[in-house]
Parts: C-alpha cells; structure tokens; sequence
C-alpha cells in the first residue's frame, strides 16, 4: 500500500551474486530429488550444458522491475506448458527448483541480509506494526539474528514460482497482512498497488477522524478512496478498513482530545517557543516527532506505524498546514 524505493544497483549486483550461482546448480542438477527435463533447463538457462551459459533470463527473474517479472513469466510458462501437460505438477516442480524456503526462510543469513538492505521499519501494507530487523552485536550467526520482517510474495509463488526469489516480489511486511489477511490473494498490477511501482499522486487515499453512532460515541477513522480504484481494491485486501477502524479509541481520540481541549492557536505557540528554544538544533520535524509520534514526510511514513494517518489527522484539523 505504501511505496518501496528501488534498491541501489549495488544492491541488485550483490542480489544476484549472492543467488544466481546456487540457482543454477539446481537447474541443472535438480533439487531434493526433483529435476528439470532438458526442455525446462534451456528455456531457464540457455546454453546450459556449456561453461558459459546463459544467465540473462535468470538476471531478470531474480532483479526486474514487477511488470518485466511479470511478462517474462508467462512467456516462459507459456513455453514451457506447451510441452508440460501436467501444469501442477510443473508448478510444483520450479517451486522444488526456485526453493525459497531453503533460500530465505532456512537461512538467515539469506533473509537477514536482505530485511537489513530494504531497511523499512513499519509494515509496507499497513504501516501500523514495527517490523524491525533486530540483531545483537553485528549479526554473523543464529543466535545474534533476533527478528525480521516476514516476505509476503506479490504475485504468490504457488502461482508464480518463477518469481520466489525475485527481490522486487518480496515485500517486507507483518504477519498479520502477509498469512492473516492477504494469504495467497491473487494480485494483478492492473487492480492492485504494487510497492515498488510508483504510481502518479500516489498515495490517492485520506484518512479522515469519524464518530461512531453508538449512544456514547467513539472516534474512529475512515479511509476515503474512490470507490473501484486500485486504492480501494487494495484497502479492502488487507481488511484497512477494520484495522484502522480499532485505533479509533487510542490514536485518533489523542489527536482528537489534544484539538478540543487547547486554543486553535496553542500548538503553533508551542512549535514556535520550543523552535525558538532549541537555538536551531531541533526542526519543525522534530516537534511533531516529539508530540505526536509521526513522520510529516511522505518519503518516511515507513519509519514509524500510522505516520500516514496522524499526519492526515493534523491536516484535517488544520493543525498543520500541508500544501
């Protein structure tokens, strides 16, 4: 729901260093007992029997933008399917090859690495939960890796198994919006947001503070979209409306208290006096940090949970001005 930024092209080279050599091993040789016949191998890697194959498919599997992983693998399940007749079973048999549970979910070393590069601190879907990649000391072994943030595969690898490893499928996310709620949803970059796909005058959607209808009334907050957008679809895949529904009696009612209980013109006096205070070592971004827990940049809502939503807030109440 929120943007990614895409990796540095260090990145995407270390990426491929650090994948492609044993990926093509299990392409030629098979994997925990499961093989790829001769058609299989030279559509995946041509020149295969040669010391010098043809690693441009696998390069593009594992670091191409969303729509280019997308296109390249129905062309290649297309190639592959005319001569497989058995579409399951071939499924099964490049998620044998492709393995990404031997790649990330057995290694930490693997998913580690990769949780450290993306470096997001809050869910990409949500943005209500710290995903924090937390390790002791510098992190070289099991026992120093502590927590990462969970993968959720965009395009489902029981569907796409083409793309398991493919670095821009692999969305950092919660356990709540990856198993709980998103499952295996299939996505389409037509209806969906992709993280990593920029969207123009994205994010199109509001949060806005509401009162429930209940005879006492509670604050709760909506999401305006409009209605059939790929905002929307998305909302609705990950059930926003009813997580962000429950941070009505904590987050929004503080906002909303902090409004009703000082003068219009309180907060700007304070931002001004503690500015004026601090002789120039603190920002305008620090003030708000400090009050209300948020991040006023877009660029950084994923550095703290419900940035978008407090920030929204303020707006709404014009206790901020954003242009």
């Amino acid at each position: 729901m929120f943007q990614l930024d895409k990796q540095p092209k260090k990145v995407e080279e270390e990426y491929i260093k650090r994948f492609l050599p044993k990926l093509e091993e299990r392409i030629k040789n098979g994997s925990k007992g499961i093989k790829l016949n001769c058609r299989q191998k030279s559509v995946l890697l041509p020149n295969w029997r040669t010391d010098k194959p043809d690693e441009s498919i696998l390069k593009k599997l594992l670091i191409g933008q969303p729509k280019e992983i997308k296109d390249l693998n129905d062309q290649i399940m297309s190639e592959m399917e005319g001569r497989f007749s058995n579409q399951i079973k071939l499924l099964n048999r490049l998620l044998h090859i492709f393995d990404y549970e031997r790649v990330f979910d057995n290694s930490k070393s693997n998913s580690y690495w990769l949780a450290r590069k993306i470096g997001r601190n809050t869910c990409t879907y949500c943005n209500r939960i710290y995903t924090f990649t937390v390790v002791r000391g510098k992190g070289k072994n099991d026992r120093e890796r502590i927590a990462r943030p969970t993968f959720d595969h965009w395009f489902p690898k029981d569907k796409y198994p083409l793309l398991s490893l493919s670095l821009y499928n692999l969305i950092p996310s919660c356990p709540i919006c990856n198993s709980s709620v998103k499952g295996n949803t299939y996505f389409s970059l037509e209806k969906y947001i992709h993280p990593y796909v920029k969207e123009q005058g994205h994010p199109k959607f509001e949060f806005i503070p509401d009162k429930t209808t209940e005879v006492h009334p509670k604050w709760t907050v909506q999401i305006k979209r409009a209605e059939g957008s790929k905002e929307d679809n998305t909302i609705k895949a990950f059930a926003l409306d009813d997580m962000y529904h429950m941070h009505g009696p904590l987050e929004v009612t503080d906002i909303m208290n902090f409004k009703e209980r000082y003068p219009d013109n309180y907060l700007k006096t304070l931002v001004t006096k503690v500015l004026n205070d601090s002789n120039g070592k603190l920002t305008i971004q620090d003030v708000y940090s400090m009050l209300f827990g948020t991040d006023l940049n877009p660029d950084h809502y994923l550095d703290r949970p419900l940035s978008k939503m407090k920030r929204d807030l303020l707006k709404y109440l014009k206790i901020i001005e954003v242009h």
